[in-house]
C-alpha cells in the first residue's frame, strides 16, 4: 500500500546494500554552520523586536530568514559531503538550488511569528511547525538532488520519526528563544546558548533523517574507492566560503550588536530621563502627526481630558480640541505668519465625558520625523481656575460699571418719571372737576328740563372745559413720551446686561453700540455730543455680546472722562465731541471711537493695555478696563484693538472684528467655563 516514492523495498537481487561513513570533521563543520546561522538569526530577531517602523521590520525579517534559511541549507550540504559512499554521486543543480527556498520560507514564517513576542504555547508550536517543515522539505528536496548509480529508499518508521524529531527539536529551540527575550541583562550568553541548541536541533534533524535512508548499489557497476568527487570538492569549497561569510557576518553583527546594546542602554537611560521629565510636567503634552493623529502623550494629558491609559492611542486631536483640524496643521508649516505654530491659542477642550473646559494650547514643529511624517509638539494647559478668577474679576468690573452708572441711570429715569407723575396728578384733578359736569349732562338728557340746561352750563364753566380740552391731550402725550423714554432706558439696560455666558452669537453691532450709548448717557451727556455714523450694510458679527458691550462702554466712559478733564483744564463751556463710526474693510468689521479729550503721551499710549496701569487718581480707576478690553477683542474674538492719540488733541480707538470667525475655537471663554 505504501509502495510509492522511495518507501518500497528493494527486491532486485542485482542490488546490494551499501554502507557509507561520515567524515566527522565535516560533521562538526555542519553543526558549526547551523550554530552560526542560528546566532545570526537571533541577532536579527532582537533587532526586529526593537524596530518600530513596519517597513524596517520587514527588511530585517527578510534578511533574517535569508540568513537562517541559507545556513540550514549550507548545514545540509556540508552534512551530505560528510557522508562518503563507494559509488559515484553528483547533484542536480536545479534541485540543489530549489532546495534552499523551503528553508528560507520556513525561517521567515518562524521569525515573523516570533517577532510578535507573544510566547504562548500555540505560538511556539506554530513557529516550531514552520521551522520543522522548512527544514524537512529542504532536506528531502536536497536528497532528491543526489544523482546515484544505485537506489535510495526510506524506512517509513524512521522517516516519520525524523519528522516528529524535527518538530520536537524545533519546539525546544523556539522555547529557548524566550530566554533571549527575557534575559536582556545577559543577552550575549543567552543568545550563544540558544544558538548552540538551535544549531544542534537543525543538525540533529538532518542526521536523524539520514538514518532513515538506505542506499543500494548495482552489482553490474564496479565499486569505487570512497572519496570525495571533484564536484563534491567544489561544493565543499563553496560551502566553506558560505561558512566563512556566516562567521564573518556573525562576528561583525555581534560587535555591532554590542555597540548597539550600549547605545540602546544609553538611549534607554535618556528616554527614561526624558519620560520622567515629561511625566512630571503639570501641563498636558502630546506629539501629533500632520494628520492630527496623537502619537504620544503624558499622564497629565490623560488626567486633564479624563481618559484612561492607552485610550488615546491613534485618536485624532480634533476629538479633544474640535477647533483644530488636520487641514490647519500642514499649511501652518508653510505659512510663516501662521496663527497656529508658535502661538498660544485659547481653545475649548472636550473631556472623555463630553464636558468642555477652557485650555491654552501651544504648537511647535518637531525637527524629528517619525514614520516619515512631520510631527508636532502640543502643550496644553487647563485654565479653568484662571478663567473662573478672571470671570469673577470681570463680573466685579461689570458691577463696578453698573454701580458707577447707577446714579446717572436713576437720574435719566427720574426726569421722565417726574413729569409723568405731575401729568398724572393733573389728569386726576381734571377728571375730578369734570365728573359733576358729566353727571349734570347725564341728568339733563334723562329729564330734559330747561332749568337743567342752565345747571349743566354752569358746571362746564366751573370745570373750565376749554382749558382741559387743550391741556389734557398734551399731558397724555407728555406722559407717553416719558414712559417711552423709561422703557427705552430699561430695555437698553436689559440688553446691555444680558449674559452671553461666554458663547459666540450673531450680534447687530449698531444695536449693541446704540444700547451702550443709552446706558452710558449720564456719563457723556453733560460733557459731549455723540455723533454716530453707522454702516447699514454691515452684517451681524459673531461675538460674545456682553463682552463687546463692556468694551464699548469702557472706551466711551474713558472718552467722556478725557473730555471732562480737558474742559475743566481749559475752563471751556462748549461740549466736546465723541464720534463713532462703523464700516467694513475686506474681511473685518471696523469700529472707531474718536474723542477730542486730553489725548495721551507716547509713554501712556504704550502702556494703556497693561494690567493695573491707570492715569486716574486713587479710587477713580483700577487699570483693568482697557486691559480686559484688549484681551476680549484680541484673544477671545481674534480681532484687533489699537489706539492712536495726540496729546492735547484727542484719541481714536479702533476695533477690528472678523466678519466671519475662522475658527470656532476661542470659545476660550469656552466656557467662560466655570460659570461664577
Amino acid at each position: 500500500m505504501l509502495d510509492f516514492w522511495r518507501f518500497h523495498p528493494v527486491s532486485n537481487p542485482s542490488y546490494f546494500l551499501v554502507e557509507g561513513h561520515f567524515n566527522f570533521l565535516l560533521v562538526g563543520l555542519s553543526v558549526l554552520v547551523a550554530g552560526f546561522a542560528a546566532y545570526a538569526a537571533l541577532v536579527v530577531l532582537v533587532q526586529v523586536w526593537g524596530v518600530k517602523v513596519h517597513k524596517n521590520k520587514q527588511l530585517w525579517l527578510f534578511f533574517g530568514s535569508f540568513v537562517l534559511g541559507t545556513g540550514i541549507w549550507a548545514m545540509h550540504f556540508t552534512g551530505m559531503l560528510a557522508f562518503v559512499m563507494p559509488m559515484p554521486m553528483s547533484y542536480d543543480p536545479f534541485l540543489t538550488f530549489l532546495s534552499v527556498f523551503p528553508a528560507i520560507i520556513g525561517a521567515y514564517f518562524t521569525l515573523r511569528r516570533l517577532s510578535y513576542k507573544h510566547f504562548t504555547l500555540i505560538n511556539i508550536q506554530l513557529a516550531a511547525l514552520s521551522l520543522s517543515l522548512g527544514i524537512s522539505f529542504m532536506h528531502f528536496i536536497g536528497m532528491e538532488a543526489m544523482v546515484l548509480t544505485g537506489l535510495m529508499v526510506y524506512d517509513l518508521n524512521l522517516f516519520i520519526t525524523s519528522l516528529v524529531f524535527a518538530h520536537i527539536q524545533s519546539s525546544i529551540a523556539i522555547a529557548l528563544i524566550t530566554i533571549v527575550h527575557k534575559n536582556a541583562q545577559n543577552r550575549l550568553s543567552a543568545r550563544l546558548i540558544c544558538a548552540a541548541v538551535i544549531g544542534s536541533a537543525i543538525s540533529g534533524m538532518h542526521y536523524t533523517a539520514m538514518a532513515s535512508v538506505s542506499f543500494y548499489f548495482d552489482q553490474a557497476v564496479s565499486p569505487v574507492t570512497p572519496q570525495m568527487s571533484t564536484q563534491s570538492l567544489v561544493l565543499s569549497l563553496v560551502i566553506t566560503g558560505i561558512v566563512a561569510i556566516f562567521v564573518a557576518t556573525t562576528v561583525l553583527m555581534a560587535l555591532i550588536d554590542k555597540k548597539l546594546f550600549l547605545a540602546e542602554e544609553t538611549a534607554k537611560a535618556s528616554e527614561i530621563r526624558e519620560k520622567d521629565i515629561l511625566e512630571q510636567l503639570a501641563d498636558g503634552w502630546f506629539v501629533i502627526n500632520d494628520k492630527g493623529q496623537i502619537h504620544q502623550y503624558n499622564s497629565a494629558a490623560l488626567a486633564m481630558f479624563e481618559y484612561q491609559a492607552r485610550t488615546l492611542d491613534d485618536c485624532t486631536l480634533d476629538k479633544l480640541m474640535p477647533a483644530i483640524s488636520e487641514q490647519q496643521l500642514m499649511p501652518a508649516i508653510l505659512d510663516k505668519q501662521s496663527n497656529i505654530i508658535g502661538q498660544t491659542l485659547a481653545l475649548e477642550g472636550i473631556k472623555a465625558n463630553g464636558e468642555s473646559f477652557p485650555i491654552e494650547v501651544t504648537f511647535s514643529k518637531m525637527t524629528l520625523m517619525i514614520d516619515f511624517k512631520i510631527m508636532f509638539n502640543c502643550v496644553v494647559r487647563d485654565i479653568s481656575t484662571r478663567v473662573r478668577l478672571e470671570n469673577k474679576l470681570h463680573h466685579a468690573m461689570k458691577l463696578e460699571s453698573v454701580g458707577q452708572l447707577a446714579s446717572g441711570i436713576a437720574h435719566e429715569i427720574n426726569t421722565p418719571t417726574q413729569y409723568v407723575v405731575d401729568n398724572t396728578s393733573f389728569l386726576q384733578a381734571a377728571f375730578a372737576n369734570m365728573l359733576p359736569a358729566i353727571q349734570g349732562c347725564r341728568d339733563f338728557f334723562e329729564n330734559r328740563d330747561i332749568d337743567g340746561a342752565e345747571k349743566v352750563k354752569d358746571l362746564l364753566d366751573k370745570a373750565d372745559f376749554e382749558f382741559l380740552s387743550a391741556e389734557v391731550p398734551l399731558a397724555i402725550s407728555q406722559s407717553l413720551e416719558g414712559l417711552t423714554r423709561i422703557s427705552a432706558i430699561v430695555g437698553a439696560m436689559k440688553s446691555f446686561s444680558h449674559p452671553s455666558r461666554g458663547r459666540m452669537q450673531l450680534t447687530n453691532i449698531t444695536e449693541a453700540i446704540t444700547t451702550t450709548l443709552t446706558v452710558a448717557r449720564s456719563e457723556w451727556r453733560n460733557v459731549a455730543e455723540v455723533e454716530t455714523n453707522f454702516d447699514d450694510s454691515l452684517p451681524d458679527i459673531m461675538c460674545i455680546r456682553d463682552e463687546f458691550n463692556q468694551v464699548i462702554l469702557n472706551i466711551i466712559v474713558n472718552a467722556a472722562h478725557a473730555i471732562a478733564e480737558r474742559l475743566a483744564k481749559d475752563k471751556d463751556d462748549e461740549k466736546g465731541k465723541i464720534i463713532i463710526n462703523t464700516y467694513r474693510d475686506d474681511i473685518d468689521a471696523i469700529i472707531t471711537i474718536e474723542d477730542n479729550g486730553t489725548g495721551m503721551t507716547e509713554k501712556t499710549l504704550s502702556r494703556i493695555f497693561d494690567p493695573f496701569y491707570t492715569t486716574k487718581g486713587v479710587g477713580k480707576g483700577t487699570g483693568q478696563g482697557l486691559s480686559m478690553a484688549y484681551k476680549m477683542i484680541v484673544e477671545q474674538h481674534q480681532g484687533q484693538l489699537y489706539a492712536e492719540s495726540v496729546y492735547g488733541e484727542g484719541s481714536i480707538f479702533t476695533i477690528q472684528l472678523p466678519v466671519k470667525v475662522q475658527r470656532a475655537a476661542p470659545e476660550q471663554a469656552a466656557r467662560q467655563a466655570a460659570e461664577v
